[in-house]
Formats: C-alpha cells, sequence, structure tokens
C-alpha cells in the first residue's frame, strides 16, 4: 500500500543558511570570551560578548530585531534592530553570554546562545522577571504538571524513564529561594546537581542524553524562560512554567496571566532555529581550545522544523593575537 509523502510547510524566513549565520556569531563570542576565562572581570566578559555579536551578525548578512535578550543592554538590547531598517521579518533571542560569571571565575557551564524565531511566533511575554519552572527530556515528555508536588512529579519522570525516584538527578540553581525546593527533592529521595548559573544550560542538560540529568526545576529569568522554550522545542522535550510574583506590582502587570501555566508552545511558537557554543566547557560541550595560531569551538545547531540536532566542532585559524 503506497503512503502519500507530505511535504513540509515552507519556513517563515529561515532560510538553509540561516543557522550557519547564527553559529558564526556565537562562535565569535566564544573566541572573544574565552580569553577571559578565570580573569574575574564578569562585566568585561559581558562587554566584551556584545562587541563581538553585533559585528559577527552584521557580518553574517542576518537582517533581525531582537524580541528576547535576557539583560540586554546596548546595542543588542529588547526591540534594537540589526540590518537594514524595515526588513525585519526575523526575530532573535539573544544571549551573547550566559555565565559571564561563570567565564570570570573559570568554571564550566558558560555558553552563548542565539536563536532565530519567526516574530509571529513568539508570544507576547507578561512584564514581570521571573518564573517557576520545570524541564524534563523527550522521554518524559507529558510527566510533568506544575499543579503536582515535586514528589509527584518525580515519580511519574522516574516511571517514564523505567527507573526509580533515587536515580534521577534534578538540576536547580544554586540560590537561597531554592533552599525549601532543595529539601523537596531530597525527601523524595532523588539527586542534586547545583548550578552556579544557566537557566539555558540547565535545559540543555535535562532534554539531552548522556549528561546524567534528568530533571531542571527551580525559579529563573523569564526571558530565560524564553530561551529555554526555544531549545526545548527544538529537542522535542517538555516545559512548563508560571509566573513567580515578587510583588503587587508584578501582579498587576500579569493580569490574568497571573496563575497560568504555560508551556513550551506558549512562549516559543512556530519555527526555531537556535546556536549555541560552548565557551567554559561543560557536560553538553566541550570548551574553547587554543593552539599557537588557531582555537578550536564546540557548538550545537538545533532547528525545530527539520528535528535535526547537529553538534559541530569548528577551527578557527587566523585569530587575533592574545593580549
Amino acid at each position: 500500500m503506497s503512503q502519500e509523502l507530505t511535504e513540509l510547510p515552507p519556513s517563515y524566513d529561515l532560510s538553509p543558511s540561516l543557522g550557519l549565520q547564527l553559529l558564526h556569531a556565537t562562535e565569535a563570542v566564544a573566541l572573544a570570551c574565552g580569553r577571559l576565562v578565570g580573569r574575574g572581570d564578569q562585566e568585561r566578559v559581558k562587554e566584551q560578548a556584545a562587541a563581538a555579536m553585533l559585528p559577527a551578525l552584521e557580518e553574517a548578512g542576518v537582517s533581525a530585531r531582537v524580541v528576547v535578550s535576557p539583560h540586554g543592554e546596548g546595542v543588542l538590547s529588547l526591540g534594537s534592530s540589526i540590518g537594514e531598517p524595515g526588513t525585519q521579518a526575523l526575530g532573535l533571542a539573544v544571549f551573547p553570554v550566559e555565565g559571564a560569571g561563570l567565564v570570570a571565575r573559570g568554571q564550566p557551564n558558560a555558553l552563548s546562545v542565539i536563536a532565530g524565531i519567526e516574530t509571529s511566533g513568539l508570544q507576547s511575554l507578561p512584564a514581570v522577571a521571573y518564573v517557576d519552572k520545570v524541564v524534563v527530556g523527550p522521554a518524559a515528555r507529558g510527566a510533568i504538571d506544575l499543579d503536582d508536588s515535586v514528589a509527584d512529579n518525580l515519580r511519574r519522570v522516574a516511571f517514564s524513564r523505567d527507573c526509580r525516584v533515587a536515580d534521577l538527578t534534578v538540576a536547580i540553581l544554586d540560590r537561597p529561594r531554592h533552599q525549601e525546593l532543595m529539601d523537596e527533592v531530597r525527601t523524595s529521595g532523588a539527586r542534586i546537581l547545583a548550578l552556579e548559573d544557566g537557566d539555558v544550560a540547565g535545559a540543555l542538560l535535562a532534554c539531552l542524553d548522556d549528561t546524567g540529568v534528568d530533571v531542571m526545576l527551580g525559579i529563573g529569568g523569564l526571558q530565560e524562560a524564553a530561551l529555554a522554550a526555544a531549545a526545548v522545542r527544538c529537542l522535542g522535550g517538555d516545559l512548563q512554567c508560571r509566573l513567580w510574583l515578587r510583588n503587587d506590582e508584578e501582579r498587576v502587570l500579569a493580569g490574568g496571566d497571573a496563575e497560568r501555566t504555560f508551556a513550551a508552545t506558549d512562549l516559543v511558537e512556530g519555527d526555531v532555529t537556535l546556536a549555541v557554543t560552548s565557551i567554559t566547557g561543560g557536560p553538553v560541550l566541550k570548551g574553547v581550545w587554543y593552539g599557537s595560531s588557531w582555537a578550536d569551538t564546540e557548538s550545537l545547531l538545533l532547528a525545530s522544523r527539520t528535528g535535526t540536532v547537529r553538534r559541530i566542532r569548528t577551527r578557527h585559524h587566523r585569530l587575533v593575537p592574545a593580549e
């Protein structure tokens, strides 16, 4: 019996070359910030990252508007444009360096991240700072529910992975606000991987195989959650989040979304192309490695439309000499 082949619908503005254009930008950031690993200057890391990403995007011919920018200031701030004015059919979610403090202290999991998103595919996000979220990989898709307890969620994740709760590892940002959450996870019997920084890095750890992490839990930035949702969309995982309101003013700003549970597609809808390049290395990717006249970077290039996950190692010649 023959089966009719259905052609994928055309992508909005994600040309086949867009992934490499975005990768050019994250690699440029990694090469610039890799020289600053362990040198203790967090602000300089942020400045170098933004200074490297913008010209790399322009050089690659990207024309877009910045629609997500965690801690974005200056040239890559929220709403800023890249390329020819009036031609920005593409939205960019940019995080030149996630974990500037990690770079400054010489710690793992610092990344450069950028996503190309259909401008109509990015939902209007409430004007609040934080969300409470849970992220799991494809095997546990459909097993999470923010309305249930931590213990019940972990039991369902363990069932979906055909293991015990005691076999699970949960990534949580090491923050005072997470002390009670960590106690709940310990009581359930699961293990904890405490992260110094990195909402996007934590989502990648939870969604990719062979990282040793099964779940990411906790409170993080809303803009970071949108970037994490882009990664989850590409990797086939699952994400749920709810606004974490700090005061009455934010409750007013949240309006009808105050009690809403957001899925990944509620934050980022439509086709997504995501480029991630490691700066300091970690379980997902190797960090920047310098030779006498070259440097190696390792990256992920993800695309939701094609369902592809590409791991790319690049050797860069003709480097600017170290200071």
